[in-house]
């Protein structure tokens, strides 16, 4: 684990405090990891998984493909984050989020056909005359 931790700490730029921080530990427990005088327990590696998204978890505990995870895999974690938690207060945090994501979400067919369907609406309200411009 000690040269996997160097390895992530490398790819990422980052020291032992710096690293630390981004997982959730003392900087003294990474300290003590990579001179071995203590082994990388559980809540390491869950703070190496929950903090780093690309960093392959197979690789990390039982040394099975590369340090990253394929680009297929990276898009399957990212549309989850994406929609983990929608509720929205009002419109406008709903028109925030959309405007935030919307390169994900027109990704995913239905969003994209509703976005075209009221596009198409809206065209066709501005050339008959109906309704304001909005």
């Amino acid at each position: 684990m000690k040269d996997k931790i160097k390895e992530i700490m490398d790819y990422y730029g980052l020291n032992q405090k710096e690293f630390a921080d981004r997982i959730n530990v003392s900087p003294q427990t990474i300290s003590d990891v990579l001179k071995e005088k203590r082994n990388a327990g559980d809540k390491i590696i869950q703070g190496i998984i929950e903090a780093f998204d690309e960093i392959n978890p197979l690789w990390l505990i039982k040394d099975i493909g590369d340090i990253l995870l394929d680009n297929e895999k990276m898009q399957e974690i990212k549309t989850k984050r994406t929609f983990h938690d929608l509720h929205f207060k009002d419109i406008e945090e709903l028109v925030l989020f959309c405007a935030k994501h919307e390169d994900v979400l027109m990704q995913h067919k239905v969003f994209s056909n509703i976005i075209d369907k009221n596009a198409a609406f809206r065209v066709l309200k501005l050339v008959k005359g109906y309704g304001d411009n909005s």
